[in-house]
């Protein structure tokens, strides 16, 4: 029962959400430790990560924009990825006047290979769930994404 006598389905799960955001937020941290990095650039690579896997091309102020930057803390961030080999800068196709910003093979290599295990470790913590289980935690998971988003967006 939760301690306010409420016992009713899904009062864990924010509690449960929380607990799990923390986690990832701290394995984020030991990765930028171990790398020398920053936690506002560990957020830069993951932001540059996900626009590659949705397909879409980030800019530096589209990046900024992501991770509520000024574009002067943008370009000093930016700077020192460029300098440690993590992301790459190419005049954008349809604007040579703008930068699309790409992920290196490198800055892939040691995310994948930090990353990996957690990904894995996820995985593994859905074995005893039967797809259909799977299919509503990946519903339920995208639906409280984007409710946090919307919320954000508007605060």
């Amino acid at each position: 029962m939760h301690p306010s006598g409420d016992n009713s389905t899904g009062v864990r799960v924010p509690v449960l959400v929380q607990q799990l955001s923390y986690e990832l937020t701290r394995f984020s941290h030991l990765f930028a430790h171990h790398h020398g990095l920053h936690a506002t650039d560990v957020d830069a690579l993951a932001h540059l990560h996900q626009a590659a896997l949705r397909g879409e091309q980030m800019t530096p102020s589209r990046l900024a924009a992501s991770i509520e930057l000024s574009a002067p803390a943008t370009t000093a961030l930016l700077r020192r990825l460029a300098a440690s080999g993590h992301v790459e800068r190419t005049p954008h196709p349809d604007d040579g006047r703008r930068q699309v910003l790409t992920l290196t093979d490198t800055a892939r290599q040691v995310a994948g290979s930090f990353f990996g295990p957690l990904a894995q470790a996820l995985r593994a913590s859905l074995r005893d769930l039967d797809d259909a289980e799977v299919a509503v935690v990946e519903r339920w998971l995208a639906s409280a994404t984007e409710q946090a988003r919307e919320l954000a967006d508007r605060t």
